[in-house]
């Protein structure tokens, strides 16, 4: 599926994007064409859609939401990347908070982790003598240990 648009608008939201075709080394340098195969379309559609108009459709969020979370770091769409960790925050649930985790160690998401951290303060009760927690605390030992320290931190620190 090819997609055409501007390069300039590429390039003017993406540093990636603009290395690309500055670099005469790179084939999009020299065939002025991208090619994004580890995405789905509709998620090069909503980072496209957002490079023109600054907003993304909720609609598209709701279901690609990660995969334009991935597309917007690879392609350090900061803003981007920044609205698709404030609307994953306000899914954070038992199940998908692993997922989420698993996001956070392989992406830097300071926003994300945040509400994570939020998440687990509020149902701390219940989340920390769960199975979720346990498979936090295995697969990944060291967000585990930074959100720990937040819950407690907020409970006793002033």
């Amino acid at each position: 599926m090819a997609i055409k648009t501007h390069r300039c608008i590429l390039a003017k939201n993406s540093k990636v994007f603009r290395k690309m075709f500055e670099h005469t080394e790179m084939i999009e340098g020299v065939t002025r064409e991208v090619t994004i195969p580890d995405f789905k379309p509709e998620s090069v559609q909503a980072m496209l859609e957002f490079f023109y108009t600054g907003e993304i459709n909720k609609n598209l969020m709701e279901k690609h939401v990660e995969d334009i979370f991935a597309i917007a770091h690879k392609y350090q769409v900061l803003p981007l990347k920044y609205e698709c960790e404030v609307f994953m925050t306000n899914l954070i649930d038992d199940e998908k908070i692993l997922k989420y985790c698993d996001m956070i160690s392989l992406y830097d998401a300071p926003t994300l982790e945040k509400g994570c951290k939020i998440y687990i303060q509020i149902n701390k009760e219940n989340f920390l003598k769960s199975k979720g927690w346990e498979e936090v605390e295995k697969t990944f030992p060291n967000l585990a240990y930074r959100i720990l320290k937040s819950v407690l931190c907020d409970d006793i620190c002033f």
